[in-house]
């Protein structure tokens, strides 16, 4: 058998390059041979499979969408302390990874190893916060996030919730999109996630990590995107048991460093992600590109019932 090829794509960040890094050491426990190049390839080199952390690097993405070639982006973790972990995505991004974990839906342990629990809420609040994103967050697929905000909003006041909607834009927002504030049409609410959750009954997200934080703490929300890693179990019961199988499943989509360099993502994944070329022909959903405005697949008909 031949050896198995990563091309790793770095880019020094001050944030993805140690993940990657660990990603890699893991892979070379294995056997396989990884090739360093840079983040922006000007060609892409054959390989098995593409790794690199976030999913900007366009010329990686085209490439393996058109000659049907796996790529491994990591990116942020999932829970409270997403900063200690990094998640694994097969070929696309969060709620539309390729990577199947569905059979861990019934393993507790990584949950009990790492403390991650399911919690209840019994007190919900009155307020119904529509959670806003930074407005070129690569999650976002594109969508203005602002107007996806307001379309939202005006379904919710339809809907009976007139009175009660908050806005709640992301702290670390960029300057040049904070004019777009002005343009929402309800109170918007500058206080902290924790006196959010304390306020809501419920959180309405497009893809924000929000939802899943939301989730782990007993506060029903809502997703409208599939990018979220919420997105296809919201329309399932909101039981505790549908949510601790939700969070038992992606507890096998995020790792240490340490689990990365051991090799056992590795062990553990490695047959589920080699020679997995992405289902899709094109990259246009995945990145946002500048001066395009994309629909983002919008689905609040279903995604607010």
């Amino acid at each position: 058998m031949s050896q198995l090829v990563a091309a790793v794509y770095e880019y020094d960040d001050g944030y993805g390059k140690p993940w990657v890094d660990a990603f890699s050491e893991g892979l070379v426990r294995h056997g396989v041979a990884v090739r360093n190049f840079d983040y922006h390839p000007r060609q892409v080199e054959p390989a098995d499979m593409h790794i690199f952390w976030g999913m900007r690097s366009t010329k990686v993405i085209d490439y393996c969408h058109q000659q049907g070639q796996t790529l491994v982006c990591l990116d942020f973790g999932y829970t409270r302390d997403r900063a200690d972990f990094a998640s694994i995505n097969l070929n696309y991004l969060n709620g539309k990874s390729e990577l199947d974990v569905s059979e861990f839906s019934g393993d507790t342990s990584r949950c009990k190893m790492h403390g991650w629990e399911i919690q209840e809420r019994r007190n919900l609040g009155e307020k119904v916060i529509v959670v806003g994103q930074i407005y070129d967050d690569m999650s976002l697929d594109g969508t203005d996030v602002y107007g996806w905000a307001n379309f939202t909003i005006a379904k919710l006041e339809i809907s009976g919730d007139r009175g009660n909607i908050l806005f709640k834009p992301h702290p670390l927002e960029k300057p040049e999109a904070k004019d777009r504030l002005k343009g929402i049409r309800v109170p918007i609410f500058e206080g902290s996630m924790t006196d959010a959750f304390n306020l809501a009954k419920i959180f309405h997200t497009y893809s924000s990590t929000c939802g899943p934080e939301a989730w782990l703490n007993g506060l029903p929300a809502t997703a409208a995107s599939p990018v979220s890693m919420i997105y296809k179990d919201q329309f399932k019961p909101s039981t505790h048991a549908n949510r601790q199988a939700w969070l038992n499943a992606i507890s096998f989509r995020q790792f240490s460093k340490a689990e990365m360099r051991s090799g056992m993502v590795w062990e553990l994944l490695g047959k589920r992600i080699i020679g997995k070329a992405p289902r899709g022909s094109t990259y246009a959903s995945l990145v946002r590109r500048p001066g395009v405005q994309q629909g983002g697949g919008m689905t609040l008909d279903t995604a607010h019932q």
